[in-house]
């Protein structure tokens, strides 16, 4: 356990008979970044934590106890009734051990710092977990290095040999090396050898009507098949869709209401009368609470990675061979709203792009103009006169 800004941070092994209780702590609250469970300091939550440990409490810094969160014991198995297996030579099977889970590691003070210079700039929750995971790793690998340019060019050559690394993923990497440079190391950007890679060129995947009519009708779940159709038909984002509230639908004017998008931006977008039908017929004699879509836990929305798990599992039902996730739908939103003649700048807004630039990538997929044209194989034979 540490101190830090007016907060305990505790380090608790997962799993630990501890956990349950430190949920419970005054003010306690999990941080995905850091990994560690934060509490507000004070005489009342230093005095839970050593009812919490115990016998287990050690004195720390400032009488604060160190957190030895006790090792759970190996379960026992159950005996039941089976032959007796033929005995094991020495070299068969190694000697079992008692499992252990790992230990904690004490949090880097620059990545904390770094943590804390993203929250101050309003960076989002995702956003901030995988910016700190690349500054943790650039930490754990170079050490105490002492060129900082050097150590970042072999740093992301390294990675780039491994052959495992897409350009998004590379450009990330870049972003969040320069911030954590920029705000933590106080290094000028342009110094240290950060460039980003040339972007990738790739057309979006899109269904065609009829594809995505057959994907609906693979879905089983009614509450799946309004979430999926509420995502085409609105052009929204797996992570908008989820956290929908059931206010945010403005029957009266036939709009969506989208808080928090992307860059923490709000925008308005389609409310289609077929998605609502099959929203009401999802939520008929039900109470959905907080969120339109929740979770297993009611306090708590569907999970992307729910609705992503959803989606799979529909286009194998469906037969559908194009690959098929979430996002794909809002590609076909927009790609069928450009071929049926819709300003791509309305699309724009309703996308919710910054940039129209974004937007005009749907302009190669579309087959407004593409239809227009003939191609020479299907052309008739010139005639002999």
């Amino acid at each position: 356990m540490t101190l830090s800004d007016g907060e305990i941070h505790l380090h608790v092994p997962y799993p630990s008979p501890l956990l349950g209780r430190v949920r419970a702590l005054p003010g306690g609250r999990w941080d995905p970044g850091l990994r560690v469970w934060r509490v507000p300091d004070s005489a009342a939550a230093r005095q839970a934590v050593r009812d919490l440990l115990g016998a287990e409490a050690r004195g720390g810094p400032r009488g604060v106890p160190e957190v030895r969160a006790p090792i759970p014991e190996t379960p026992v198995r159950a005996r039941t009734a089976h032959p007796t297996p033929a005995p094991l030579t020495a070299h068969s099977a190694p000697t079992p051990r008692p499992w252990r889970p790992a230990a904690a590691c004490p949090v880097d003070p620059r990545v904390q710092r770094f943590d804390e210079e993203m929250r101050l700039r309003g960076y989002g929750i995702r956003t901030r977990k995988a910016y700190l995971g690349h500054a943790r790793r650039f930490l754990q690998e170079v050490g105490e290095g002492t060129d900082l340019a050097a150590d970042l060019r072999e740093h992301v050559l390294g990675k780039l040999r491994a052959g495992r690394m897409s350009r998004s993923y590379h450009s990330q990497l870049i972003s969040a090396l320069r911030l954590f440079c920029a705000t933590v190391l106080g290094r000028r950007i342009e110094d240290l050898p950060l460039e980003r890679p040339r972007r990738e060129q790739r057309l979006p995947t899109v269904l065609s009507p009829e594809e995505f009519r057959r994907f609906l009708a693979a879905v089983r779940n009614p509450k799946h098949v309004a979430i999926l159709a509420v995502a085409y038909s609105a052009g929204l984002r797996v992570s908008e869709v989820v956290r929908l509230r059931l206010e945010d639908l403005d029957r009266d004017r036939g709009l969506i209401q989208v808080r928090g998008g992307k860059g923490r931006k709000d925008r308005g977008t389609l409310l289609s009368e077929t998605a609502l039908a099959l929203v009401d017929a999802y939520l008929e004699g039900a109470d959905p609470g907080r969120w339109l879509f929740p979770g297993a836990r009611p306090a708590h929305h569907l999970s992307a990675r729910s609705v992503q798990k959803v989606t799979a599992a529909a286009r194998g039902r469906a037969g559908i061979t194009k690959p098929l996730t979430p996002h794909v739908l809002r590609h076909s939103f927009a790609t069928h709203l450009m071929e049926s003649g819709i300003d791509v700048r309305l699309i724009q807004e309703l996308l919710g792009h910054a940039s129209v630039r974004t937007t005009e990538i749907y302009t190669h997929v579309s087959r407004r103009q593409l239809g227009l044209i003939r191609s020479p194989l299907d052309a008739p034979p010139p005639g002999d006169g």
